[in-house]
């Protein structure tokens, strides 16, 4: 009996590692656990990506999951540009891939910064092309370079030719190969995050998270270290937001070198995607939730603003900071890292305005 139980024990651990360190698992698993809604659905994104982590009970608030409502298609209007975007979830979590939505726009593809280098944008040549290079602030620091760039596109490389090795280097190659593939096989590198996922995010166990995390947040003060609660206790912010350690903070100080860097970036990566068949690129930057609500008893070190109005900027840039602040409160979920749909409507219409501008 003994040797029957540890058999099965042995088969649901190796089944549990083995999707766990499957994308194809992954995705087999999590749609069907956000598809459901009782106590076997997940509830980690249904009332917000930060209740997820947190579970705070005061944030365990409906989300609405639905994408932004297609605008009535006018036959009259000229649309006579493709538009590609490389993007996040600010975009592909707000709207469907259609270019119903963006003025003088024909057909529209949507890549996103973490897809693998097997989704590469192709290079365009044919037709009038324009480009949207969009990215939240916390992340702009890291992804805005012109080698992440050449990397997103695909463009034909010239292959180097093969360099003389002996022996003795060849065994060390392969062996490094075989290392490498051996770490990658052993280790998936969100597999502790996705064996959380897998045994333990399902709605039966969420009231369980939320004593414990109410507890340790209403006695000791203290929330997950991930997430943050406003200074007037009505929103969940990213700690990466906050904290003036982090990179991609809005109360990180910033030397203006920094900004002279950021905007000679952008203009070399206008300059790589014109160069390769694209007639017009458009940068967005989405500034962080906690730089708009404005709850925190600080100034924030408004680096997106630094960069909009830097003298030697050439670059087009949709800001949708100011609009955003307007009513702030209702354009943003309070236990979500992003807009709602409001919220994503105001970027929508200021982006349309950059389209109308475009030659």
């Amino acid at each position: 009996m003994r040797k029957l139980i540890a058999f099965i024990v042995l088969i649901f651990c190796s089944a549990v590692l083995i999707i766990s360190s499957s994308e194809k698992g992954m995705h087999m698993i999590t749609q069907g656990r956000y598809a459901r809604s009782d106590a076997w659905g997940a509830d980690k994104y249904r009332f917000g990506d930060l209740y997820g982590i947190s579970y705070l009970s005061d944030f365990r608030l409906e989300k609405d999951t639905h994408l932004l409502a297609l605008p009535a298609l006018k036959d009259s209007v000229f649309r006579d540009y493709d538009l590609t975007i490389l993007g996040d979830s600010y975009l592909y979590s707000s709207f469907q891939v259609q270019a119903a939505y963006f003025n003088r726009v024909n057909s529209v593809q949507l890549y996103r910064w973490s897809d693998s280098q097997q989704h590469l944008i192709p290079a365009k040549s044919n037709k009038k092309q324009v480009i949207l290079i969009e990215c939240v602030e916390r992340n702009m620091w890291d992804r805005m370079n012109l080698a992440d760039a050449r990397l997103r596109l695909d463009v034909h490389q010239e292959k180097l030719l093969p360099i003389a090795k002996t022996n003795k280097q060849i065994l060390i190659d392969q062996l490094d190969q075989f290392d490498a593939g051996v770490r990658k096989a052993i280790y998936h590198p969100t597999l502790e995050s996705n064996l959380d996922f897998v045994l333990f995010n399902v709605g039966f166990f969420g009231w369980i998270k939320e004593i414990k995390a109410d507890f340790t947040w209403k006695v000791l003060g203290r929330t997950n270290p991930d997430v943050q609660v406003s200074q007037d206790g009505k929103f969940l912010y990213l700690s990466e937001t906050i904290h003036p350690n982090k990179r991609g903070s809005s109360f990180r100080p910033i030397e203006q070198k920094e900004i002279d860097l950021m905007v000679g970036h952008l203009q070399e990566i206008e300059s790589y995607y014109l160069s390769h068949g694209y007639d017009q690129v458009i940068f967005s930057l989405i500034p962080n939730p906690v730089a708009v609500l404005e709850t925190e008893a600080k100034a924030t070190n408004l680096a997106i603003q630094k960069i909009v109005q830097h003298p030697q900027l050439k670059v087009k840039i949709v800001d949708p900071s100011w609009s955003l602040k307007q009513q702030a409160s209702l354009n943003f979920y309070p236990s979500d890292s992003h807009w709602n749909l409001r919220g994503a409507q105001i970027w929508l219409n200021g982006f349309n305005q950059e389209l109308n501008k475009l030659p």
